[in-house]
């Protein structure tokens, strides 16, 4: 009874810790996405930037979910993230930072589909303080598309300034940095036929604000516009559409030319002195690797220097030009990293204390003893619980997939009724961003809107749709449901955009970014000639289908549950019922084992029950021992001969070997060994020998199994596998061995020994699978020419600088051999082989250093093995030498240098055939 009350208090208690760690890991969730070893952090998704005091940048990122304040060194100094909003979907749209540090934050709270604005909120972040503070609070007219009313923020000494955009009018207001309402400064209304894009400054007389039409207008003091950009004496039209906009102190207008992709300025006061500071030239220089080179948005630090946010990194460049810096991750100031471990360490002991509390009740308290009736409600319940749940997500799989393919289906007919209703020929005529809301956009609009009509038009349920135009082979977007993408932005074709272009075909599909993931169909406008001028994109927000499935989930939940409980209650009851039987023997088996000899079990049910009353002693006896045998036996089998060995024999198990036993099989085979090990063996005793062999193989050994392999033979210092399924598994274990050797020498440096090196090579071909031996003596064995060249191609990689040496025959046999890095080296002669042998090196499983030099110098390379092979020898020789240069440890190209070297020197021998001889 006491030990009973103990472990009742231990759960009690364990159950109040995981209820505290669950509290504690809640809010900090976010620090479980990345591990808690990791000091860095890649951009992503960024959207604007605004300089901040000493050098930092705040940059909003992560497709508008949060804030990074960067450090002048590159490093993360804070950040901020969106706090979860059930119903509704909140996006950091602009910020302005203060000379103090003092963030100021535009947060716009979308609806669950994230489409449209239902408020806009000014949030104050003080340095170091990531709960903020909410300066003002704007409802709006809830039919704004992902931005908002609220345009303009901008900061300066204790105010706050923004306007809000009513179309027609646009007010510039004012609240203090300390809190309070907002003061309005002024108003002045737009002209006719023209619509805010964006606005900046504040003071009179030096406001000014794009258009969606393209332009740039000043707003004079006395309320009127006047246009600044473009003018007829700037070589610009109004395809340059200008974004970003940005009015220095020194007295320049900045701004983004979307179509140009480039950062260009003038003097606002009167427009002169227009030039481009970086264009998409530049931008190439500095960011070679990026896939996408669309400038998000220009911050200009104290010192005058350019900071541009690229999708995925930060670009600055110095005032004068001559220093330039990329920004593609930041490192984790001191305080995430602890913060991380410390959510990494509550997770674990969460984990551990859960695992103690079911270890508790399952292995402590059905230990002891109590009813078999109370032990089978303990084992029938999770039973069917689990089932329920396997049940239920089965349901959901299958539905989930069935009303992908209809929503598919679904968004394939919009494409297609968007290039019948709307008219190419109105698309055709809209040829700038002046265009914008005249006769034929608004048609155009129309009839895009007139395919979203419901009975609830205010909510789309996740629909978007996007209007592009193809001109001239490139595409521009025309309309999207984003208030925030301007008339006339190029866009990059996708190759579904460019399926459609070539075939006319409606093209779906899905894609994903950080705000979720999305269906997509996109389909061709044809004008009245024919001719393709533009691409109409609808899609679906993918928390529709998951909301529509989890409906149905719960449902099958919550009625798979209702059945669960009353088959839970019949179960138990029958259970009960049957049970009876069970009792009676207990009990005499309870006097018998109290000393009365005499006992008789008498049960009167004619069943295994009854059976079990007579006969329960000797046949209790004669199992155990039978099943203590056999498994002991079974499982010495099956530690020297491989399960697999027996399967492709044909056999059941061991018993059913014979001698003479084979099979032939098209295998692919991998040869593995420890280079030098002859030198290393030396320097160990026979105990030490054999551990360190057994503790390779059981490192390496798994990787095998893994990929569906049989290790054929322990070799002294290696291996010899065979992969009977697929070519890629070879290669797969292979490229996985040699990751995990790095770790292994780790540890047997930490042991006081030096680190190894291994060689691999995998050939594919026919052998024999089969049993050789005497009637006393067997063994299974593998006979087979490709054997012994797999085993030559490894003895050989040392020789050619190859971790893992492949033969052509077998690379090309991959299916997708393009997910492994590779250089083809030739046709190469060994020993034993009239014709020779062309061998590929897979380089996947090198070091970063190795492999990052070897794709380096791949192409050069393999023209240099060209060369070689078509006798021009000292083109050959120069290419090798330039590989050697970058690669000076490339032990295969120096063996090309020799030869080509020789044969230009003096010719090649006869009969050459343009092979390498290792």
């Amino acid at each position: 009874m006491v030990r009973m009350r103990k472990s009742g208090l231990g759960i009690l208690l364990l159950l109040l810790i995981a209820v505290g760690l669950g509290f504690w890991i809640y809010p900090n969730i976010d620090q479980l996405k990345a591990l808690p070893y990791t000091k860095e952090t890649s951009l992503s998704y960024l959207s604007r930037a605004s300089a901040g005091p000493n050098g930092s940048l705040d940059v909003i990122g992560d497709s508008r979910q949060e804030i990074i304040r960067i450090g002048d060194k590159g490093e993360m100094k804070e950040q901020l993230l969106q706090s979860l909003d059930s119903g509704a979907r909140h996006d950091y749209t602009d910020i302005a930072t203060a000379a103090d540090g003092t963030m100021y934050v535009l947060d716009t709270v979308l609806d669950g589909y994230g489409l449209y604005v239902q408020e806009e909120r000014i949030i104050q972040y003080l340095p170091g303080d990531s709960t903020g503070k909410t300066l003002y609070t704007f409802k709006g007219n809830g039919t704004n598309k992902r931005v908002g009313q609220i345009k303009g923020l901008q900061v300066s000494g204790d105010s706050v300034y923004f306007y809000v955009d009513e179309e027609s009018r646009i007010t510039l207001q004012r609240i203090p940095a300390a809190g309070g309402g907002p003061e309005q400064l002024l108003n002045f209304d737009m002209p006719k036929d023209r619509y805010m894009s964006e606005i900046v400054g504040y003071e009179p007389g030096e406001i000014y604000y794009s258009s969606k039409r393209g332009a740039i207008f000043k707003v004079e003091k006395d309320g009127g516009s006047k246009l600044v950009y473009p003018l007829e004496t700037m070589d610009r039209t109004r395809k340059n559409f200008p974004e970003r906009l940005l009015l220095h102190e020194n007295g320049r207008l900045y701004f983004v030319d979307r179509l140009l992709n480039a950062v260009t300025s003038m003097k606002a006061a009167d427009s002169s002195n227009l030039r481009t500071e970086i264009d998409e030239t530049v931008l190439a220089e500095l960011a070679p690797d990026a896939e996408n080179l669309e400038i998000m948005d220009v911050a200009i630090d104290a010192g005058g220097g350019l900071k541009m946010a690229l999708d995925d990194r930060i670009l600055s460049i110095s005032a004068d030009k001559t220093n330039t810096e990329a920004i593609t991750s930041l490192i984790y100031n001191r305080s995430s990293i602890w913060m991380g471990w410390l959510t990494w360490s509550a997770a674990a002991l969460f984990i551990i204390a859960m695992a103690l509390i079911v270890r508790l009740i399952y292995i402590y308290w059905l230990n002891r003893r109590i009813s078999l009736f109370f032990k089978q409600i303990f084992a029938i319940v999770p039973i069917l619980v689990i089932a329920m749940v396997l049940l239920s997500n089965f349901i959901y799989d299958s539905f989930s997939s069935r009303m992908e393919e209809e929503m598919r289906r679904q968004l394939s007919l919009l494409a297609r009724n968007g290039q019948n209703i709307i008219n190419g020929d109105q698309l055709n005529r809209l040829t700038s961003p002046r265009d914008y809301m005249n006769e034929d956009y608004q048609a155009v609009s129309k009839k895009m809107n007139f395919l979203f009509e419901s009975e609830d038009a205010a909510t789309r349920k996740g629909l978007y749709s996007t209007l592009y135009k193809y001109e001239n082979g490139e595409m521009f977007i025309m309309m999207d449901d984003d208030d925030g993408v301007n008339m006339y932005k190029p866009f990059q074709l996708e190759e579904a955009d460019q399926q459609v272009v070539k075939t006319g075909e409606i093209v779906s599909g899905r894609w994903e970014d950080g705000t979720g993931k999305w269906l997509y169909a996109i389909g061709p406008i044809y004008d009245s000639t024919g001719k393709l001028v533009g691409i109409y994109e609808t899609g679906r927000d993918m928390n529709v289908l998951y909301q529509a499935n989890q409906t149905i989930y719960n449902s099958v939940m919550r009625n798979i549950g209702y059945i669960s409980i009353g088959v839970i209650v019949l179960v138990l009851a029958v259970t009960y019922y049957l049970l009876s039987s069970l009792r009676k023997l207990r009990r005499s088996v309870m006097e018998m084992a109290n000393g009365n000899w005499d006992v008789k079990v008498h049960i009167r049910a004619q069943d295994e029950v009854g059976d079990l009353g007579e006969q329960f002693n000797r046949m209790a006896h004669h199992i155990r021992t039978y099943i203590k045998d056999i498994t002991s036996f079974s499982e010495a089998s099956h530690r020297f001969v491989p399960q697999q060995f027996f399967k492709y024999l044909g056999k059941k198990g061991i018993t059913d070997i014979h001698l003479g036993d084979q099979v032939q099989q098209n295998m692919a085979v991998m040869v593995a060994n420890i280079r030098s090990f002859n030198q290393l063996s030396k320097q160990l005793t026979p105990k030490q020998n054999f551990d360190f062999m057994n503790s390779f193989l059981k490192r390496f050994s798994p990787f095998v199994r893994k990929e569906e392999g049989l290790i054929s033979k322990y070799l002294g210092a290696g291996f010899m596998a065979l992969f009977p399924a697929r070519s890629d598994d070879a290669l797969r274990a292979a490229v996985a061995i040699r990751r995990e050797l790095p770790s292994f020498n780790d540890s047997l440096q930490a042991a006081g020994h030096s680190p190894v090196d291994m060689g691999m090579a995998i050939h594919k071909g026919p052998l024999m699978l089969g049993i050789v031996g005497e009637e006393q003596r067997m063994e299974g064995n593998v006979i087979s020419d490709d054997v012994n060249i797999t085993a030559t191609l490894e003895r050989m990689s040392d020789t050619i600088g190859a971790s893992i040496l492949v033969t052509r025959t077998f690379f090309d046999q991959l299916r997708s051999p393009e997910r492994f890095r590779h250089r083809m080296l030739g046709r190469v002669r060994i020993d034993g082989k009239d014709e020779p042998l062309e061998l590929v090196d897979v380089f996947e499983g090198d070091s970063d250093s190795v492999r990052a030099l070897k794709e380096r110098t791949k192409a050069m390379f393999e023209r240099g093995i060209t060369l070689c092979q078509e006798g021009r020898f000292f083109d050959a020789r120069e290419t090798f030498i330039e590989v050697i240069k970058v690669n000076r440890f490339d032990k295969a190209a120096k063996l090309y240098f020799y030869l080509c070297d020789e044969y230009y020197q003096r010719g090649a021998v006869e009969g050459w055939n343009g092979t390498l001889a290792v």
